[in-house]
C-alpha cells in the first residue's frame, strides 16, 4: 500500500518535478502539486481518456501534452480533505494495476472515480460530534476486524445499516448485532430505540469500549481513514466499493480531515446474547399506543452474565 500522506508531506514548491510512481500499469502515475498549489494525482496515457467531472472538492484536468500524450488530474481544493484524498490515491492506483491493456486501464481509472466522486461533494459547513465520529469508527472496526472475518465483503457491506433506518447495525440472514461504542470508562450504554434490540430472532449486543487519543498516536486500526483503507483493501468489486463510501458518507456528510483522523484506541470488544432472558424493552412492554418513542440505558456491569465467550 502507497504512504500517499508521506509523498505529499515531502513535496514543497508548486509544480515542481512531478515524480512517477512505479505502478504496473499500461498508464503512467504521477503525484506533486498543480500549478496553483493543490495535491495532485495524474494518469499518462497515450489514448484520450474518457471525459471526467470535477467536484467541489476535487478539480479534474485533462488534455493533451503533444502529440500522442494525454494527462488526466486530479487536484484537491480543499485541505480539510486531505485524509479521503489520500486513500482515494491508494484506491485510484490500486485500480489500474496490473492492467497492460490502455484502454481497459482508462475504463477502469473512470469506473473508480464515479465511485468515489460522492466524497468529493461540497463539505457540510455543520460539525459533526464527536459521538458521531466514535460511533462510525465503532462500527467500521467489527466491519473490519470480525464481518470481514466470518462474511464476504459483499454480505458484510450490504448487512451494514450505515445511516439506513433499519433497527439493528448488522444484519445477514438470521444473524443481527447492534453495536454500541462507548468510553473506555463509561460503563453504560444506551438505546435510542424499542427497535434496536427488540427481535424474535437471538441477536447479539457488541460493546466496543475506546478511549480517544492524539492524531499522533499511530496505532493500527486507529482512526476511521485507516480503517477505511485497509476495508477498501479487501474488497474486489466495484459495487460493493461504492456502497461501502456512500453509506460512510450518509452517516458523517462531512468528510472532513477532524472525521477521519480522530484517534481511538480499543480498549475492549465484548458480545453479549441478546435472547428471552435478556434485559431489554421491546414494543410488546409498551401496552400505551400513545407512547411513540422510548429510549433507556444499560449498566454494562450489570449484564456480565449474559457476555458470550
Amino acid at each position: 500500500m502507497i504512504n500517499f500522506q508521506e509523498l505529499f508531506n515531502a513535496l514543497s514548491q508548486p509544480n515542481a518535478n512531478h515524480k512517477r510512481i512505479p505502478v504496473e500499469s499500461a498508464l503512467g502515475v504521477f503525484y506533486g502539486l498543480s500549478n496553483d498549489g493543490y495535491l495532485r494525482l495524474s494518469f499518462l496515457s497515450k489514448l484520450t481518456a474518457p471525459k471526467l467531472e470535477s467536484t467541489k472538492l476535487l478539480r479534474v484536468t485533462q488534455g493533451e501534452e503533444s502529440k500522442g500524450v494525454y494527462w488526466t488530474c486530479f487536484d484537491l481544493l480543499q485541505n480539510d480533505a486531505k485524509s479521503v484524498f489520500y486513500t482515494f490515491c491508494e484506491n485510484m492506483v490500486l485500480a489500474v494495476a496490473d492492467i497492460n491493456i490502455e484502454s481497459n486501464a482508462l475504463s477502469a481509472l473512470k469506473k473508480r472515480f464515479v465511485i468515489w466522486k460522492t466524497m468529493f461533494k461540497q463539505i457540510q459547513a455543520s460539525e459533526v460530534s464527536r459521538e458521531v465520529i466514535q460511533g462510525l469508527f465503532g462500527e467500521l472496526y467489527f466491519l473490519k476486524n470480525f464481518m470481514l472475518e466470518k462474511y464476504s465483503p459483499n454480505e458484510s457491506v450490504n448487512g451494514w445499516s450505515g445511516a439506513d433506518s433499519k433497527s439493528k447495525d448488522y444484519t445477514i440472514n438470521n444473524e443481527w448485532y447492534e453495536i454500541k461504542t462507548i468510553g473506555a470508562n463509561t460503563n453504560k450504554i444506551q438505546i435510542s430505540s424499542l427497535s434496536q434490540l427488540s427481535s424474535p430472532v437471538i441477536g447479539h449486543l457488541v460493546v466496543i469500549k475506546v478511549e480517544s487519543v492524539s492524531e499522533e498516536f499511530s496505532g493500527q486500526d486507529s482512526s476511521i481513514n485507516i480503517l477505511l483503507s485497509n476495508i477498501l483493501a479487501k474488497i474486489q468489486d466495484e459495487i460493493t466499493e461504492e456502497h461501502l463510501l456512500k453509506k460512510i458518507k450518509s452517516v458523517v456528510g462531512n468528510i472532513s480531515d477532524k472525521v477521519l483522523n480522530s484517534k481511538f484506541v480499543v480498549k475492549s470488544v465484548d458480545f453479549y446474547l441478546v435472547d428471552d432472558n435478556f434485559p431489554r424493552l421491546q414494543e410488546k412492554d409498551i401496552p400505551y399506543t400513545e407512547i411513540e418513542e422510548v429510549t433507556y440505558s444499560i449498566n454494562v456491569n450489570a449484564i456480565k452474565k449474559y457476555k458470550e465467550s
